[in-house]
């Protein structure tokens, strides 16, 4: 699973540097997307696979909760192996997860804390592909 933080903090212009990202990855795999800012948008959920990049936009707006998102994954863990949340870092560490996370940051931010041991980061770029 990949969930997007649409808080307030994450511009229209990071969020298209990283739907261009997740379009890169549908070609080599299938996976699922929630929105979220201190919640998650189960009706945002959506598919992306090979030749099916749904439209790309903006769910909400609000502040950012990393909880929720570890929340709904680790009530999901039976669906997904694992999940990468797109997000500018910006928020309290959330509690240890029970499945695989990684943290996908968009260009010019960071994690405000340290990730857990069994997480991955990955920083973006502007006009590349996440290092």
């Amino acid at each position: 699973a990949v969930y997007i933080d649409q808080s307030g903090s994450v511009s229209n212009s990071d969020l298209e540097v990283a739907f261009a990202n997740l379009r890169n990855l549908a070609k080599k795999t299938e996976f699922t997307t929630f929105h979220f800012d201190t919640s998650v948008d189960a009706d945002s959920e959506t598919t992306w696979r090979s030749g099916k990049t749904p439209n790309a936009g903006r769910t909400r707006c609000g502040g950012t909760d990393f909880e929720c998102v570890t929340n709904h994954a680790n009530k999901n863990k039976h669906r997904f192996d694992g999940y990468i949340i797109i997000t500018d870092g910006e928020a309290p560490k959330p509690k240890s997860s029970r499945i695989k996370r990684g943290w996908l940051i968009i260009p010019g931010r960071k994690l405000i804390f340290s990730a857990d041991k069994s997480d991955f980061v990955i920083g973006m770029r502007h006009g590349k592909k996440a290092a």
